[in-house]
């Protein structure tokens, strides 16, 4: 892991901090009775109206910064079948034997306007969280993920408006 010096803060850092989404955004827009209906906690949430969501990597390619590439927590919807099987292979250590999964993605990445709903791949891994991985795309969030995102973007997705938002 490098440390740098943040051209943001001024403070040194020993690598990047992910850029992390506690909950797919429309959990946050449940009512109070809603929420207490529904089911999150860290990796996976149902809402009552049978919604399912399971929380993901999605990585960017970095270019020009101290590491290889810079990670997002996100989550990403799942159909009700998909969500049974990744909940039945949850603690499966060759949980990866279920390949990729439709998935949408969850979050609006404000430094990417428009992310919302914007349709990928939720691929199980054997060693933690699943990735998500874009469907190619005219987007600028699906083109960083494939060709990469500076370090100067990275830095203010980090630091919107100077102060830290990871």
């Amino acid at each position: 892991m490098a440390s740098f010096v943040c051209s943001v803060c001024g403070e040194t850092h020993d690598g990047l901090p992910a850029r992390v989404f506690h909950y797919p955004d429309l959990w946050l827009d449940l009512s109070e009775a809603e929420r207490e209906a529904g089911k999150v906690d860290s990796d996976l949430c149902m809402t009552p109206q049978r919604e399912f969501f399971v929380r993901a990597v999605m990585k960017l390619p970095l270019i020009g910064g101290p590491e290889p590439t810079f990670e997002f927590g996100v989550w990403g919807s799942l159909s009700e079948t998909n969500f049974q099987r990744y909940v039945e292979t949850y603690d499966d250590p060759d949980q990866s034997k279920l390949g990729p999964m439709f998935s949408y993605l969850s979050n609006e990445i404000r430094a990417f306007p428009d992310s919302y709903a914007l349709p990928g791949e939720l691929i199980p891994r054997d060693d933690g969280r699943p990735l998500f991985v874009l469907e190619p795309a005219n987007h600028p969030l699906a083109i960083a993920q494939t060709q990469g995102v500076a370090f100067s973007k990275v830095l203010e997705i980090i630091h919107p408006n100077g102060t830290s938002n990871a």
